[in-house]
């Protein structure tokens, strides 16, 4: 275990623990199939509740790809176990007392040896 692990694993889950929102995370179907003859996708996605904080983006961040209106989501690894976030997931989150859905466009993942914190860039569909 690195120096990284042992010193910083820890302190994400109490912090969104204390200050985050409930978010479910969807986790995209690990395999999928086509149907020629209808054109859809199927698949089984698993649903996980976990805590995250949710902030608008600092102009800075948009590196020219982002939208005003795309969010940025953090999370802890404990929430997710040893699961990294991919651009086929997506989260519902609650905004104003309406459910939104928003599509993971960007991920950045803090680590040592294995993942401690993950920043999630969403665009709200």
């Amino acid at each position: 275990m690195s120096l990284v692990d042992n010193v910083f694993k820890e302190i994400p889950a109490p912090l969104l623990t204390q200050w985050g929102t409930d978010i479910t995370y969807i986790k995209a179907a690990t395999t999928e199939t086509y149907n020629p003859t209808t054109g859809t996708i199927s698949g089984t996605e698993t649903n996980v509740t976990v805590k995250a904080v949710i902030t608008k983006l600092n102009p800075k961040e948009f590196r020219g790809q982002y939208q005003t209106t795309d969010i940025k989501v953090l999370l802890g690894n404990a929430e997710l176990g040893d699961y990294y976030p991919n651009v086929r997931d997506r989260i519902e989150y609650d905004e104003s007392g309406n459910t939104r859905v928003g599509r993971i466009i960007d991920v950045d993942t803090y680590r040592g040896d294995t993942a401690i914190f993950h920043s999630l860039i969403v665009r709200p569909q």
